[in-house]
């Protein structure tokens, strides 16, 4: 490797390290966000609680609704891994429509590259919405342990939590970086929820199949083989997780081969804003937005 090649990727990572730098600070120092983060805490909290209070001593009321304990467990993490997935994602294709919108990106695009700014991006709201999702969560961890939740389900606490946060992160980056890559074809906020709108349906139709059709359908080999596939993945893979039907391999893998897909998501997210950064005016289609910038 040549100086100048060293030199260039120091660059970048002073530019990366500049932009999540900012991102954080935005974010930290945004009233709302520490209020919203704090009331969810307290409230996730007590829900815990209360739920843990309910299993402990009301288990026959547990029967009653025929309710799986494992299931719950799973229930949870799935519904906390879409709230974080569709909050980052909103954070962060907002910012880059607004930055295009208010003509910001021209400032920032004469100091920075198009890779380190969207890598900073990335990792500054992830960093951000990891640290909520480490507090929200271990609010309602801490009240369901406390009240003896956990004496009564049968399940690794421990390793489904490491995994949980595994398919978290995972599954930010590549839903975060398509959401992106569709918020660069835009340049109002008016046009944003359309352009993201299939992620979005996608993503309530991952829920659907995870929290109702695969629990009943565990075996089913369609449903394998969607696991497997880094859209889906975070969303089914820790459903079979929690429930006992699958091996660790098959975590490994899956896990592994969304890890190969971010790098080419990133590149393809790092195109279409490199070719439309600096366009205005209504939404542009995704063949003209991957052609070369004007």
């Amino acid at each position: 490797m040549n100086i100048g090649t060293v030199s260039k990727s120091r660059q970048a990572l002073r530019e990366t390290g500049l932009v999540i730098r900012r991102e954080i600070l935005t974010r930290t120092a945004n009233r709302t966000i520490l209020v919203t983060t704090g009331l969810l805490t307290l409230g996730v909290g007590a829900a815990a609680s209360v739920g843990g209070w309910f299993l402990v001593n009301s288990p026959q009321g547990l029967d009653t609704f025929n309710l799986n304990p494992r299931m719950l467990f799973a229930t949870a993490m799935i519904c906390a891994l879409l709230t974080s997935l569709v909050y980052s994602s909103q954070s962060l294709t907002s910012g880059v429509v607004e930055e295009k919108s208010s003509r910001v990106v021209e400032i920032l695009l004469t100091k920075i590259g198009i890779g380190p700014l969207l890598a900073g991006k990335l990792l500054g709201i992830g960093l951000v919405t990891l640290a909520q999702l480490l507090v929200i969560g271990g609010a309602g961890v801490l009240g369901f342990t406390v009240m003896g939740g956990f004496s009564l389900i049968d399940i690794q606490v421990g390793p489904s939590l490491m995994w949980f946060m595994v398919w978290f992160l995972l599954g930010y980056a590549v839903f975060a970086l398509l959401n992106t890559a569709l918020a660069a074809t835009v340049a109002r906020q008016e046009d944003l929820a359309s352009a993201v709108m299939p992620l979005s349906v996608l993503q309530m139709v991952l829920l659907v199949i995870s929290l109702y059709v695969l629990p009943t359908h565990l075996d089913n080999a369609w449903l394998h083989a969607l696991s497997f596939v880094p859209l889906f993945s975070s969303y089914l893979m820790p459903i079979r997780f929690g429930l006992d039907g699958i091996g660790m391999w098959q975590m490994i893998a899956a896990a592994g081969l969304s890890l190969m897909a971010i790098p080419v998501l990133f590149w393809v997210a790092t195109l279409l804003y490199r070719n439309n950064a600096l366009r205005t005016g209504s939404r542009v289609s995704l063949r003209t937005s991957l052609s070369a910038a004007d």
